[in-house]
């Protein structure tokens, strides 16, 4: 558990980083844009793809969140994360994959676009740390860029940034009109590789704030996937939480909520299926885990 003097560190760099670059850490910002790197997308446009960098930074911020409660003591490391900026490029083939083959199964149903160095953080972790008149803040900054672009409409690839992107609307309404949309949404005719049978792990966002519960399992189930389910496990009322939000705050108590959720999804099956980046990083280290875009392809 860290301290009220490491939270208001956190707090304090969070939003400077984000104002300053549209990123909550100290990194050269390639690592959000890299993975489109070659496939030809158009930049910009009325419709983009929109990943609000949670795939690229869910396993960096993890990273982040053991060190978080020494990273205050260190004088000077304000002028240190200058140097990250330029130099510190991480990158996490994984999740390049997982937004290739989004956009690939995208493809044959949307005409999008891409911003490449010009898409920002979303600012998810300031709304689930309750820094709310600091994320009003730099959504208006989002609002600035999306609108200085000319976007209409936006794919959003997780649940995080989804949930996020309305918290914006809902905010600001008379200011931005956009719509958003979740790939889950617009996907056609995609199909399993190979064969396969997963229990799943559902997002908090997606199943109980953003009500896509059902939807999702749907395009799953189309797929060709067979899903294992146990109404007291995966239940919409009973599937837990997989802890990472928690993480930043109270590591030591996200990986014990880590650990109990994945015993309880190997008592149903031994493969566990998710939709969700850091859901993906909390529980991986426990359970046999695949990211629904990791076992499909268009056709």
């Amino acid at each position: 558990m860290i301290d009220e003097d490491q939270i208001n560190f956190i707090r304090r760099n969070l939003l400077k980083y984000l104002m300053e670059d549209y990123l909550p850490f100290p990194v050269n910002k390639s690592v959000c844009y890299e993975w489109a790197n070659g496939l030809n997308l158009k930049k910009g446009g009325e419709t983009i793809i929109y990943t609000g960098c949670s795939y690229q930074l869910a396993e960096l911020g993890k990273r982040f969140d053991e060190i978080l409660p020494t990273l205050s003591k260190f004088k000077g490391i304000e002028r240190f994360s200058s140097i990250l900026k330029v130099f510190y490029k991480p990158r996490d083939s994984r999740s390049y994959k997982i937004l290739r083959n989004i956009t690939s199964v995208l493809k044959s149903s949307v005409d999008f676009g891409y911003l490449y160095e010009d898409e920002p953080y979303s600012g998810t972790i300031l709304l689930e740390m309750g820094m709310i008149e600091e994320f009003r803040e730099y959504a208006k900054k989002l609002i600035e860029l999306f609108n200085s672009h000319g976007v209409k409409r936006i794919v959003t690839v997780d649940p995080h940034t989804h949930y996020t992107l309305f918290r914006i609307k809902e905010m600001f309404s008379s200011l931005w009109n956009v719509e958003i949309v979740n790939y889950f949404e617009v996907i056609k005719n995609i199909k399993i590789k190979g064969e396969g049978t997963f229990v799943f792990h559902d997002s908090c966002l997606y199943s109980r704030f953003l009500g896509m519960r059902d939807s999702i399992r749907e395009v799953i189930k189309s797929s060709g996937i067979v899903l294992k389910e146990d109404e007291m496990i995966t239940g919409k009322e009973t599937s837990m939480c997989c802890g990472g939000p928690l993480a930043p705050i109270n590591k030591e108590a996200s990986d014990k909520i880590a650990r109990n959720r994945a015993e309880a999804l190997k008592s149903v099956h031994n493969k566990v299926l998710l939709a969700c980046p850091f859901c993906y990083a909390n529980l991986s280290p426990y359970v046999e885990a695949y990211d629904f875009a990791e076992v499909i392809s268009g056709e």
